[in-house]
C-alpha cells in the first residue's frame, strides 16, 4: 500500500512537471569543442536524465567487475557455512534419535566445514556419546576444558561419563569444581550431591546440601529431609567410637525432621545411658504425634530398664493417647492390654481391627495372644496358623531380631536419603528383601497342644473339631 501510494505520487509529480514544461516552453544553447547547438528545455533535460542513467550503469559493471573476486569469495564463504549448518542439524537430530553412527559422520562433516572449534567438540563428544562411544566423548570433554567458554558444559559431560562408570570420586571431582565456578548451574549441585552420596561420604554431602540450600538449589522441606536422613547416617557411624558425637548428630537429624523413625529412636538410645530419659520421651512423643511407627514404641518400652511392666504399660497408653485414631496406637493399646492381662480391654481394640479387612501377621500374632490369655488353644493355634501365612507389617521389620531398629546397611541409607528426603516416604529394605524379623511377630513359638481327650483319630483335631460360627479360624479359601 505504501510503494503504491509513492508510485502515484511520483506520476502526479511527474505530470506536473511535463505541463510546466510545456506550458512554459524554452531551449538551450551549448557549445562544444567548436560545436554550436541549440534545442528545447525539455529534450535537453531528458538527454541529461538519459546520459545520467548510462553513466549509472557503466559505473555499476566497472564497480562489480572490480568487487568480484571477494563476492565469489563471500559467497563460497556463505555456502560453506550453510553445508556445515545443515551438517550441525542432521548431527544433533542423529545423536538425539540415538543414531550414533551417523551422528558421528555429520559431525566430522560439521567439524570439517565449520570454524567453531567448541562447537564442534561439543558436537562430537555428543555424538560419541550417542554411539556409546564414552572414552571418545571423554576425550573431545577434555579437550574443551582449555577452553574457558566450553569449561562448563566440559565439566558436565565428564561428570556424567564418570557417574555411569561408577567412578564417583571422578564424578565429585567434575561436580565441585563446577559447583565453586557456577553459582547458577543447578546441575553441578546436583551430580555433587549424588557422587558424595553415592560414595557414602555423609560429611561432604552435608556440606554440599548446607551450600545448595544457601544457593536456593534445593526447596527447605527437602532440604530438611534429605539433612535428616544424612546425618542419622553419619550417626551410626560414630555410635560405637564417639557416643557424644553420635548423640549430637542424631539430636540434630530430630530437629531437621522430627517424625523421621529412625532419627528419633537411635537418638533415643544413645540419650539413655546419659541419663536424659526425659528428653528423649519428649522426642519418640513428638514423633508418634507426627507419624507413628512401632519402632518408637519399642523405643519407648526400652527407655527406663528400671520400669515395672504397669509403668512401662502406663507410659505407652500415655504415648497412643497422642494419635488415638492412628491405627499404630491402637495396637499398642492391645499390646499394652496383653501385657497386663486385660483381655477384655485387648479385645474391645483388636475385634473391630480384625473386622477391616485381611489382617496382617501381626494382628493375628496379638489375637493368638489374646486367645492364649482366654484359654482358647485350639483358637490360638488358628490364629498363629493364619500369622504363618498373612502379609507382614513393611513397619514392622525395621525392627530386627535382636531388638535394634532399622539396621540398614549403607546401601539402604543410600537409598532412603531420596526416597525419604525427596518424597517424604519410609522405606523398607528388610521387608523388600523378604526377611523376617525375630520379634515381628510375638509368641510365634510353638503352643503347648491341650492332652487330647480321646484317642487319637486319622484326622487331627485341628481339622476335625468344628468350629464356631464368628470363630476366627481359617476360612475356605486358606486364610
Amino acid at each position: 500500500m505504501i510503494r503504491l501510494i509513492l508510485v502515484v505520487i511520483v506520476v502526479i509529480m511527474a505530470s506536473a512537471l511535463s505541463v510546466f514544461l510545456t506550458l512554459n516552453p524554452g531551449s538551450v544553447s551549448f557549445q562544444f569543442l567548436g560545436i554550436e547547438g541549440q534545442m528545447p528545455f525539455a529534450l535537453a533535460i531528458g538527454l541529461f536524465l538519459i546520459a545520467t542513467f548510462a553513466i549509472l550503469v557503466v559505473w555499476r559493471l566497472i564497480l562489480g567487475l572490480w568487487t568480484a573476486p571477494d563476492k565469489f569469495r563471500q559467497f563460497n564463504v556463505r555456502r560453506r557455512k550453510e553445508k556445515g549448518f545443515d551438517a550441525l542439524e542432521n548431527a544433533l537430530i542423529a545423536a538425539a534419535a540415538g543414531e550414533g553412527e551417523i551422528a558421528v559422520r555429520q559431525a566430522a562433516r560439521a567439524d570439517a566445514l565449520l570454524d567453531r572449534p567448541a562447537l564442534s567438540r561439543l558436537l562430537a563428544a555428543r555424538a560419541a556419546e550417542a554411539a556409546g562411544n564414552l572414552p571418545g566423548a571423554e576425550a573431545h570433554y577434555e579437550a574443551m576444558l582449555e577452553d574457558p567458554k566450553s569449561k562448563l558444559v566440559a565439566q558436565r559431560g565428564l561428570a556424567q561419563i564418570a557417574h555411569e562408570r561408577g567412578a564417583h570420586s571422578e564424578a565429585a571431582a567434575y561436580a565441585k569444581a563446577a559447583f565453586d565456578q557456577s553459582r547458577s548451574a543447578s546441575w553441578a549441585f546436583d551430580a555433587l550431591f549424588d557422587a558424595q552420596v553415592a560414595q557414602g561420604d555423609w560429611a561432604a554431602a552435608l556440606d554440599a546440601l548446607n551450600e545448595g540450600e544457601k544457593r536456593r538449589r534445593i526447596p527447605v522441606d527437602r532440604a530438611r529431609r534429605r539433612r535428616a536422613v544424612l546425618l542419622t547416617a553419619r550417626a551410626l557411624e560414630y555410635e560405637a567410637s564417639e557416643p557424644e558425637t553420635a548423640r549430637s548428630l542424631a539430636e540434630k537429624a530430630v530437629s531437621a525432621a522430627p517424625g523421621f523413625a529412625p532419627a528419633v529412636v537411635l537418638a533415643a538410645r544413645l540419650l539413655a545411658p546419659a541419663r536424659r530419659h526425659k528428653r528423649a520421651e519428649e522426642l519418640i512423643k513428638a514423633a508418634w504425634s507426627t507419624d507413628p511407627h512401632p519402632a518408637l514404641a519399642r523405643a519407648l518400652g526400652d527407655l527406663r530398664k528400671s520400669d515395672t511392666r504397669a509403668k512401662r504399660a502406663e507410659r505407652l497408653r500415655l504415648l497412643a493417647a497422642t494419635r488415638p485414631e492412628h491405627r499404630e496406637s491402637k495396637l499398642l493399646l492391645a499390646e499394652a492390654a496383653l501385657d497386663a492381662s486385660q483381655a477384655e480391654a485387648a479385645r474391645a481394640v483388636l475385634d473391630p481391627l480384625l473386622n477391616m479387612g485381611t489382617p496382617s501377621a501381626r494382628l493375628c500374632a496379638l489375637a493368638s495372644r489374646l486367645a492364649r490369655q482366654e484359654d482358647d488353644d485350639a483358637a490360638a493355634r488358628r490364629w498363629m496358623t493364619r500369622a504363618s501365612h498373612a502379609p507382614g507389617e513393611a513397619d514392622w521389620s525395621d525392627i530386627d531380631g535382636e531388638g535394634r531398629a532399622f539396621s540398614y546397611s549403607p546401601e539402604d541409607w543410600k537409598r532412603m536419603v531420596y526416597a525419604y528426603g525427596d518424597e517424604g516416604r519410609m522405606t523398607h529394605p528388610r521387608y523388600e528383601r523378604f526377611e523376617i524379623a525375630a520379634g515381628a511377630v510375638p509368641e510365634n513359638a510353638l503352643l503347648e497342644a491341650p492332652k487330647p481327650a480321646r484317642k487319637a483319630s486319622a484326622v487331627p483335631e485341628f481339622y476335625a473339631a468344628p468350629r464356631p460360627p464368628d470363630d476366627p479360624g481359617i476360612d475356605e479359601e486358606g486364610a
